[in-house]
């Protein structure tokens, strides 16, 4: 088979370089991602919801731009010109759907008893003084809305708040590329609006979080790649001292590599920060299949007497071959076995990593035994006698070199002192049987206090070191504004049943009849909310925000008519309406509540938020004395009185406790300053002309009738009659577990106060980094235990004995709990990066263990003196177990090199994984098998023995 193989050897390799031709083409097409939703497995509910909530208010997909100035005011005419100029370009970027700024953000105002949204920067803007009072004015009235939204607490920096379009042009989730370019466009906006002021921009969103995740990742892999490449190059050059050796088993690996990468482009799927590792994961480990094969090789042409020949070379390549392939292999099946263990998970990045890391493996393993023999076969005998005349030649000097140093060893050889000391190490911890109980204790338990301090957590920004621009951009906008990180909780009414309908149908009947209550065009707008004025404009008026239904023209323009979805007959589906006082007032207490329990939670803004602006606006006391707030601001008032209004709201606010702004806010709820007393959500039926609360239901609909807003659209999913809305959370924290706590008060604050007939759901970047959280956990548990499983099975398989394949997991499983010790104490969070370390360990380390175990079962077969096994068994194998584990453990440290801390963070802990995985193998494997010698070790003739000499004894007893 050899011989047939090594006849063509011609073609393999033209093969091979074809195969690597062609894959390495396709690596054009890569394509890099670095998102939450790319994470995101899109069958999973967290995905789905997110879409779902997208369809109904708009994309999530946000890019923030924060403007700086370091005079003492954002708002000047200078700097208002900039953010207007901004505004207005950023508009007609692609995928940009639309920007909050002060420029042009919604500002609510009452006029002419009816309800008006204008900007903030207001049509008759001409950048005076009075202009500039006057948006500090607005920015102040509504700072629930504004307040760290679009300026900061010193009024130094504005926010401008852009949403891209959730998918491109073919209806395909919008992608990093696209997501970049509208970034870039949008820089250079911004960057030349800027020019010439003292204004620093900021950026942050999902769209940086891809642009300086491609920047990364291109610097590393131009940089890892190489770095890997001449620490391997070095490695081999040492081990063989030939170019030989050096070149080819590097050279297998770099093409393997190029197979499985091109494979993942050629197929469509991400490059991603985990898949980064899969080339320096490859030629850190790969090239050990290349040194088997290589090794054997050399021991052929040692054998080799006379002259080389063609005839005599091929012997060598052939005797090399037959002597190593099936240790070559099992290798092979090991480290696919630990590589291959994430294949479960739902994560697609983890999922492509264990198989195109997987197929690496095999595409080196392939090559190692088929190329290197092709190309060392094809190689002319006169290079291949000269070359190794030549190594011998340095295998002479160094020798030579080696006996001086013998001497000053005291005799030994550096493998033996190198096997004395591993010998000395196992027989400290692991010697006798209570050494071998203290020492494993003692690592479970240091181990345990470990894992009981790992944090599990995968929000993204935590990849990029705090000192890179853009850690430090989002550090500024958490402490200075609302927050970089964004969950949204969405409200939603369920579907109602006929009982509940009936209910329904009979309140909006009774609204008909006291719907001449509400007026909004006269004067008294605190006491009579009646459309039906007598002139012309208020009988319109009138018929348009009609509830009978009679009118089916008007009806249906706004969704109330028989086509409505909230409508019950023709068989549509009816749902609980948002508009209810009832949630209103709980969404709103739901927001105070959080507010009060999270600092990490930087702003809420919901569609109650809007709805208590309608309220206040509306209730402006008119200040001709027709009402009895306008009287009361109309009126002088004596010291006496002042002194108690000012108690009175001192007391209100809390006493000394209270602060000047409190103080102040609760004088002016007594007078219904601006409408104060009244920024609040329509609840308390003693405070309006109506009889019931649920007919308050009616004047929130009014409002929304009233207003054309296109922020508020975001925030409910029908203008006027919303079965659904939105509660924007901006989170200071990118901490999962903060987020955790901050749903599940959401949730337990929503199944107590709620009325029945609603739920709340979580969603956004927040919501989808914590699932993937939890996926990350399951995913772990189960490709360990998968692992652990796969690793039992090859060495029961291996040994014919189950309880080899225990003794063999027993260490791997120490060193996976040994890495998440490191992590625990270190503070590294287990994440969708780090979870690939217990794969890496396994598929290295069980080599380790199995090496060690085929050794001792060899040593064993020759003797019964277990000490003496050990020590053959340490001569013969710890020094290569030792440099194998050197070797790779270095391998990995070029990813500290790495701009991603997160894989400088996988760069160490591999080299702790490799070190720990081999001092395990080496101390409690050796440890248990001399503890209970167990049978699967000893040769036939041994156990032979053995069962002769008990039955003698059986016989003796007789």
């Amino acid at each position: 088979m050899i011989k047939k193989m090594l006849k063509c050897s011609w073609l393999i390799i033209i093969a091979s370089l074809a195969i690597t031709v062609f894959f390495g083409w396709q690596l054009r097409t890569i394509s890099i991602e670095n998102t939450v939703r790319m994470y995101m497995p899109q069958s999973s509910e967290s995905y789905q919801r997110m879409l779902k909530a997208e369809e109904d208010f708009g994309s999530m997909m946000v890019l923030g731009i924060s403007l700086e100035t370091s005079g003492d005011s954002i708002i000047t005419p200078e700097y208002l010109q900039i953010v207007q100029n901004i505004t207005d370009q950023i508009k007609d970027v692609p995928y940009v759907e639309n920007i909050d700024s002060i420029a042009n953000m919604d500002f609510i105002v009452g006029e002419d008893g009816s309800l008006k949204a204008e900007k903030i920067v207001g049509e008759d803007y001409a950048g005076s003084a009075d202009d500039m009072a006057a948006i500090k004015q607005k920015l102040i009235d509504w700072q629930e809305m504004y307040n760290r939204v679009i300026i900061t607490d010193d009024g130094k920096t504005t926010q401008l708040m852009i949403t891209l379009e959730p998918k491109d042009e073919n209806g395909n989730m919008l992608n990093s590329k696209r997501q970049m370019k509208s970034l870039h466009d949008i820089k250079a906006i911004c960057e030349d609006a800027v020019k010439g002021s003292d204004l620093e921009v900021r950026y942050f969103g999902d769209p940086v979080l891809s642009d300086d995740g491609y920047n990364f990742m291109i610097s590393d892999l131009f940089v890892l790649i190489p770095f890997v490449a001449l620490i391997v190059l070095l490695s081999l050059y040492f081990s063989f001292h030939t170019w030989s050796g050096t070149i080819l088993p590097l050279i297998t690996v770099l093409m393997s590599t190029v197979w499985s990468v091109g494979i993942m482009c050629m197929l469509g799927i991400t490059f991603t920060i985990i898949g980064s590792v899969i080339p320096v994961c490859l030629v850190a480990c790969g090239s050990a299949y290349g040194i088997h094969v290589l090794t054997h090789y050399y021991i052929g042409l040692d054998r080799i007497e006379g002259e080389m020949t063609k005839e005599k070379h091929a012997e060598a390549i052939e005797y090399g071959l037959k002597d190593v392939w099936v240790a070559v292999l099992l290798a092979g099946i090991t480290t696919v076995a630990g590589f291959i263990s994430n294949v479960t998970s739902p994560i697609m990045p983890l999922k492509s990593f264990s198989v195109f890391a997987a197929a690496g493996v095999v595409f080196s393993l392939l090559l190692s035994v088929t190329l290197i023999p092709s190309l060392l076969y094809v190689t002319p005998v006169k290079v291949v006698g000269k070359n190794w005349k030549n190594k011998n030649r340095l295998s002479t000097k160094i020798k030579m070199r080696l006996e001086k140093q013998l001497k000053r060893q005291g005799g030994k050889t550096s493998e033996e002192a190198t096997s004395s000391t591993l010998y000395s190490i196992y027989h400290f911890f692991s010697g006798t049987k209570p050494r071998l109980i203290v020492s494993t204790s003692l690592i479970l338990v240091a181990a345990a206090i470990g894992f009981r301090m790992l944090v599990v957590d995968t929000a993204l920004v935590n990849y990029f070191p705090p000192d890179s621009k853009f850690r430090q951009d989002i550090s500024y906008v958490d402490n200075n504004l609302a927050g970089s990180n964004t969950l949204y909780l969405i409200v939603s009414g369920n579907e109602m049943t006929e009982d509940e309908i009936a209910a329904a149908k009979a309140v909006a009947e009774q609204a008909d009849d006291t719907s001449s209550d509400f007026d909004f065009s006269g004067a008294d707008a605190s006491s009579d909310f009646d459309f039906s004025g007598a002139d012309t404009a208020g009988a319109d008026a009138s018929s348009d925000f009609d509830f009978s239904g009679a009118d089916s023209t008007g009806t249906d323009d706004f969704g109330f008519g028989p086509d409505a979805d909230t409508e019950s007959e023709g068989g549509e589906k009816q749902y609980h309406m948002l508009t209810d006082p009832e949630i209103l007032k709980a969404v709103d207490g739901m927001q105070e509540y959080l507010l009060a329990r999270h600092d990490g939670i930087g702003k809420m803004v919901s569609f109650t938020t809007f709805i208590k602006r309608l309220n206040q606006v509306m209730h402006v006391p008119m200040l001709d004395g027709s009402d009895q707030y306008a009287e009361a601001l109309s009126s002088t008032v004596t010291v006496q009185q002042g002194l108690e209004m000012l108690h009175k709201a001192y007391s209100a606010a809390g006493g000394s406790k209270a602060s000047v702004e409190q103080i102040v806010g609760e004088l002016e709820k007594q007078l219904n300053f601006n409408g104060i007393d009244y920024y609040e959500i329509p609840y308390d039926v003693a405070k309006y002309p109506v009889a019931t609360r649920s007919e308050l239901g009616n004047l929130v609909t009014q409002y929304l009738y009233l207003l054309s807003s296109e922020q508020i659209q975001r925030f409910a999913n029908n203008m006027t009659m919303p079965t659904s809305i939105r509660t924007q959370v901006q989170l200071r924290t990118h901490s999962t577990d903060d987020t955790k706590k901050i749903i599940d008060d959401a949730m337990a604050y929503a199944e107590k106060h709620f009325p029945a007939g609603y739920k709340l759901e979580a969603t956004g970047n927040g919501e989808m980094e914590l699932m993937m959280t939890e996926m990350v956990v399951d995913s772990q548990t189960v490709s360990i235990a998968l692992s652990l499983i796969m690793v039992f099975i090859i060495i029961s398989l291996s040994f014919k004995s189950g309880w080899a394949g225990l003794i063999g997991a027993i260490p791997l499983g120490m060193t996976i709990l040994l890495n998440f010790m490191v992590m625990g104490y270190s503070g590294i969070a287990l994440d969708l990066c780090t979870s690939i370390i217990a794969s890496v360990a396994i598929g290295v380390g069980i080599d380790y263990t199995i090496h060690f175990m085929e050794t001792y079962r060899t040593q064993r077969a020759l003797t019964d003196d277990l000490e003496e096994v050990t020590k053959r068994t340490f001569k013969t194998s710890g020094r290569g177990i030792l440099t194998n584990a050197i070797a790779v453990g270095l391998g990995f440290c070029v990813l500290l090199f790495s701009r991603f801390i997160i894989l400088r963070y996988i760069g160490a802990l591999v080299a702790v994984v490799m070190f720990t995985s081999s001092a395990l193998s080496m101390t409690v494997i050796p440890g248990c098998l001399n503890a209970f010698d167990p049978k699967f070790m000893w040769s036939r003739e041994q156990k032979e023995a053995y069962a002769k000499k008990l039955a003698e004894g059986e016989k003796e007893e007789k």
